[in-house]
């Protein structure tokens, strides 16, 4: 009753869950445009998720992994059938591939050519991390496929999950439950840290016994996806960015209800990886484009971001790519031979940084 009071009040004067402001982008996540101005660039359509096997840099794209070249090109390795949706390093010299069917397949190492499944009703895998011989997975949403991140977004969903699977004997188990699109895992000797996307924040939840989460950082700007190691700290990807307008929408059930009912995909009011490609879309009228340029700092529905976080899981620096920039949506990113590797799927395309040319405050 208490509770229900209080959420009346703070509908009524827009605090607390009814509130739609939006952190702004400062101190380490200050704007810059490095992912756009620094490093090289090769195209790779649907890239979206980057790892390590052995000493090989592999992407998973559409139904396929591929290999780096020593140049910095893409061949394709091994073709699943089936679209490729994680990627995690097994031990030095294995590969944990994750399909949309649910199942999980691993290449090289001692595990070689096993398959497992954490159960039936797992098929929204958007991430994974393995420490030893366990194997930890994240399902985004009981009841939405990945690719329908969107309407689980809009439709105020927490259905997502995660899981532990024994890869000797193959049992799963899970270990946490009612998680806000799960987007990213990592393991550290506290317990597993979560990146809950729709609630936009770092969570670290204990393996020792219960379900007992906590909070490392919240109300990040963006949509956090997936987290990967650094030398010194980790790698976060925030697939899109949060707007007003975006919280506002997620507030009113009638008009989302409407809009997915009556409004084509394309043009819903909601993030993307990728926006600006239709006059049709929101937020392309003339106060995002003066005289046909985009403005930079325009309100929009796609960015690139990927944000550099210490060993506390706290940010540090950030590179990124503004409205009018051409790396948007970041869904990887991993190190590399000294060099930071950035997996952008709005656009289809890797992004490869000297570490060296990384400085404090992500300025090159």
């Amino acid at each position: 009753m208490i509770r229900a009071i209080g959420r009346a009040f703070d509908n009524l004067l827009g605090r607390g869950d009814a509130a739609v402001t939006v952190p702004p982008l400062d101190g380490a996540l200050r704007p810059n445009r490095l992912l756009d101005e620094i490093g090289s660039r090769v195209p790779l359509a649907e890239v979206d998720c980057l790892a390590l096997h052995g000493a090989d840099l592999v992407a998973s794209a559409g139904d396929s992994v591929f290999a780096q070249e020593a140049g910095g090109g893409w061949t394709r390795r091994r073709s699943y059938g089936s679209a490729v949706v994680g990627l995690a390093a097994v031990g030095t010299d294995g590969l944990a591939v994750a399909l949309d069917s649910g199942y999980i397949v691993v290449e090289g190492g001692r595990h070689d050519g096993r398959r497992y499944r954490a159960d039936p009703s797992v098929t929204c895998i958007t991430t994974m991390a393995v420490s030893g011989d366990t194997l930890f997975l994240a399902c985004g949403s009981a009841t939405h496929p990945v690719d329908d991140w969107q309407r689980d977004l809009l439709e105020g969903n927490a259905s997502g999950s995660v899981w532990r699977i024994d890869m000797e004997s193959g049992a799963a188990t899970r270990i946490a439950g009612g998680l806000a699109w799960p987007a990213g895992l990592a393991v550290d000797r506290d317990g597993l840290v979560v990146s809950e996307a729709w609630r936009h924040q770092l969570i670290r939840i204990e393996l020792a016994g219960g379900d007992r989460r906590q909070v490392l950082h919240a109300d990040l700007p963006g949509y956090p996806g997936r987290i990967s190691p650094a030398s010194d700290g980790h790698w976060l990807a925030i697939f899109a960015p949060r707007s007003q307008l975006v919280e506002f929408v997620l507030r009113e059930p009638a008009y989302r209800r409407r809009m997915m009912a009556e409004v084509p995909k394309p043009f819903w009011v909601v993030p993307k990886l990728r926006a600006g490609r239709s006059y049709y879309e929101p937020l392309q009228g003339g106060g995002v484009k003066h005289l046909g340029l985009l403005k930079p700092w325009a309100p929009t529905m796609s960015a690139g971001l990927c944000v550099k976080l210490d060993a506390a899981f706290q940010p540090r620096s950030s590179l990124q790519s503004r409205a009018d920039g051409h790396t948007h949506g970041v869904t990887g990113a991993a190190e590399h031979r000294g060099q930071l590797v950035v997996a952008a799927r709005g656009d289809g395309v890797v992004v490869s940084i000297p570490l060296a040319g990384i400085g404090r405050g992500g300025r090159a």
